[in-house]
């Protein structure tokens, strides 16, 4: 199968949906009271603009391809961040500039994150699996895993299905 189909990779696809309207307020409350990965998110968002459906076997094992570098690179440089502007805050030029450099570690290890996320996906797209998808069908299968209620899988739906 050619793979010269996928123009958009993941992580230009992710930054241009991120800065749509209401994602990342979406996505940081998603993260923050139901433990959602923000690159698994828009991960499957990707998948199904790039006619692949997810389920929850993939999904799993999409998380553990991941958990790894998540757990040991990129919730620590978060942790350090978000500890720095609640203890030291942002007014203090030194500081500003050192919670500034954990921010740009902490993209970085995003985008590896969403590198592997691409490599995994481009192992199953290269498999011929592609198929016409049901509009939110992979975020439902996430909603499901992170036991969302009705109304926050529909505000979801909502604001991360591209137009």
């Amino acid at each position: 199968m050619n793979l010269a189909r996928l123009n958009t990779h993941l992580w230009d696809f992710s930054l241009g949906l991120y800065k749509r309207p209401g994602v990342e307020t979406l996505c940081l409350s998603l993260q923050d009271g139901w433990g959602a990965d923000v690159n698994i998110l828009l991960w499957l968002c990707w998948l199904e603009k790039e006619g692949l459906a997810i389920n929850e076997t993939r999904l799993r094992l999409a998380q553990a391809y991941i958990a790894p570098w998540r757990t040991e690179v990129v919730e620590p440089l978060r942790r350090m961040r978000q500890h720095i502007k609640r203890h030291y805050g942002t007014r203090d030029p030194a500081v500003e500039a050192s919670r500034q450099a954990i921010k740009a570690a902490e993209l970085n290890a995003e985008h590896a994150v969403q590198e592997r996320l691409e490599k995994l996906a481009r192992t199953w797209l290269g498999s011929g699996q592609r198929t016409r998808i049901l509009p939110g069908a992979n975020l439902s299968v996430y909603a499901r895993l992170l036991s969302l209620p009705d109304e926050k899988e529909q505000e979801m739906r909502q604001l991360l299905l591209t137009r």
